[in-house]
């Protein structure tokens, strides 16, 4: 215990501690370094997001208020790309994101570069979903249809990716090449690894000829999250009902079609009421447009490919004898079917 000079009771001190693979061992004079950097006040507390693919979050809590610290990126455009987003959302949706996102370019301090944003209120969907009841899970679908929506307030008048080089999002012309490119680059993948079998590339040859038409029909471009379900939303339950309050996650982000946003959540919900309340809760917002069976099936192909190929690559979430078919031909059925009504 030391005692701060400008407080009359002791302060517990943050000792070193590993807070995840990632991140390593942090003390508390790093964080409180972090905190001095950009004027957040004495670091109280800390502790790893409970939540997180990667182990980058740790959750500060100071004088100022409560923070969340993403360390290690996946390279710093990572967090440049980032910062773009939330600055989109923050700026254009009714839905929040952590804002403002600010950048550290030292990597004395931890050998990588970080950023420290405001925490959202709330606690992460996932812990929602995983403990409600079959009920409680139809209201949070629907809470979740809402929020996409309100995500997709982000509008753009181009589509296209981010530009790491210039910290901005860049305008392509052709859409449908660009979808069918980007899927032809994850089954190339999957072939790296002698993932597909004859029947999975005729699935893939079918899915794209009967999809690439109705990837055609005009729409207005957004931003598009492409990983959107509970888990990388934060929720606050009152009574029966669920508030979406902030977004996050936000790399894989790019401008396009806001309807492939659907695809992941569509394969989260676990029942047709929920499936229903979901689209319903997001249509009365943002129609579907003509043609979107179709299109959700390819969507549904193309998210899945990305599991299925990494999945294969490091021999985690599958059995043996399971096969691109047989494990995408369900998500992609459902996907058809939503579309459909």
């Amino acid at each position: 215990m030391v005692l701060d000079p400008d407080h009359t009771e002791p302060e517990r001190q943050i000792g070193p501690r590993r807070y995840s693979e990632r991140l390593g061992v942090i003390d508390g004079a790093q964080l409180q370094a972090v905190a001095d950097e950009f004027g957040l006040g004495r670091v109280l507390a800390a502790e790893p997001a409970p939540q997180g693919l990667f182990g980058q979050i740790i959750f500060l809590t100071t004088t100022d208020g409560e923070y969340a610290m993403r360390g290690n990126p996946h390279g710093h455009g990572h967090l440049t790309k980032e910062r773009r987003v939330a600055q989109l959302i923050h700026e254009r949706s009714s839905l929040a994101a952590p804002w403002p996102y600010l950048i550290s370019e030292d990597t004395e301090l931890f050998g990588w570069t970080y950023a420290v944003m405001p925490r959202l209120p709330g606690a992460n969907g996932s812990e929602f979903w995983d403990a409600a009841d079959d009920t409680q899970q139809v209201a949070i679908a629907a809470t979740c249809g809402e929020a996409l929506a309100r995500l997709h307030e982000t509008t753009s008048p181009f589509f296209g990716p981010y530009d790491f080089e210039r910290d901005a999002f860049t305008a392509l012309d052709d859409y449908p090449g660009w979808v069918v490119q980007r899927l032809e680059q994850c089954r190339t993948t999957c072939r790296e690894v002698d993932a597909l079998r004859a029947e999975d590339e005729s699935l893939i040859d079918s899915v794209i000829e009967e999809g690439v038409e109705a990837l055609a029909e005009p729409f207005e471009p957004v931003l598009v999250h492409h990983d959107f379900r509970p888990g990388n939303l934060n929720l606050r339950q009152t009574n029966h009902r669920f508030v979406a309050t902030g977004v996050f996650d936000l790399f894989e982000a790019y401008l396009g079609d806001g309807e492939e946003d659907l695809v992941r959540m569509l394969r989260t919900v676990r029942t047709d009421e929920q499936r229903r309340a979901f689209l319903d809760a997001y249509t009365a917002h943002r129609p579907l447009r003509p043609g979107a069976s179709r299109r959700l099936a390819l969507y549904a192909l193309a998210d899945w490919l990305i599991i299925w190929g990494c999945g294969q690559r490091h021999h985690v979430w599958f059995e043996d004898d399971d096969t691109l078919r047989g494990t995408a031909g369900p998500i992609i059925d459902a996907a058809r079917r939503a579309g459909s009504a």
